[in-house]
């Protein structure tokens, strides 16, 4: 019987950071979830700025 190897627990990829960061942004700003209302003016906060950054990252890593 061979003892059992112990889990590597491994390190998120960037796209995973990446995405999990967006989400967390986006419910922030109220543009996630049901029945939220996004927040007034979230076009021109840093927030949304950096979704739209993680946007464009998210597209390089998938092309």
């Amino acid at each position: 019987m061979m003892p059992e190897k112990p889990e590597l627990k491994k390190e998120p990829t960037e796209f995973e950071e990446l995405v999990k960061e967006k989400v967390k942004l986006a419910k922030k700003l109220g543009l996630m979830d049901q029945g939220t209302q996004p927040s007034e003016a979230y076009e021109e906060t840093n927030d949304y700025k950096r979704i739209k950054e993680i946007d464009l990252k998210l597209w390089e890593l998938i092309k």
